[in-house]
């Protein structure tokens, strides 16, 4: 993957990063391993070091403007194309596989889901699961966090752009 310094990249499951450049270090004393430094956006106190042997599996270049409409676009407006299922512990592995996959278009098909429940659920007076809750968010602060980058805006307008954008499709 060719980066330039202060390029964005996601860092799979973790969230959108900031190269800072390339490091080479000697864990064991002997042998020299070639290393990506990247800064996450979520934490500025953190600071990841992905070897590059092994970088094309564990990062990705951000998604292009294009990618993001179309995959807003594939918001459904109703309860349509849900993943539902009442079996909590299989909600919860596709949760996990689903968060670790990197396939954004599953992810929001994740999120619309868990939206569209928790909505039903409000309106029913029943309680949202708080591993719904969890894996809702997870998957928003890792979609919202790469949308709002790619598309320049800041962080709290994103939700209000998705959501304006759902609303004006015919």
């Amino acid at each position: 993957m060719e980066m330039q310094i202060n390029d964005y990249v996601m860092y799979r499951s973790t969230g959108v990063c900031r190269f800072l450049g390339e490091k080479s270090q000697s864990p064991d004393g002997e042998t020299e391993i070639l290393y990506y430094k990247l800064k996450p956006m979520n934490d500025q106190n953190s600071t990841y070091y992905i070897p590059v042997r092994n970088a094309d599996s564990k990062l990705r270049p951000l998604m292009t403007r294009d990618e993001v409409l179309a995959l807003i676009d594939t918001i459904p407006k109703t309860e349509e194309d849900n993943i539902w299922t009442d079996n909590r512990r299989e909600r919860r592995e596709l949760y996990s596989k689903i968060l670790r996959s990197d396939d954004q278009f599953a992810m929001m098909r994740m999120i619309s889901s868990l939206y569209f429940r928790k909505l039903s659920s409000e309106e029913t007076g029943k309680r949202f699961s708080s591993m719904d809750e969890t894996a809702m968010k997870n998957a928003e602060n890792l979609m919202l966090q790469e949308i709002g980058i790619v598309l320049g805006l800041e962080p709290e307008d994103v939700r209000k752009f998705i959501d304006e954008r759902v609303q004006q499709r015919g």
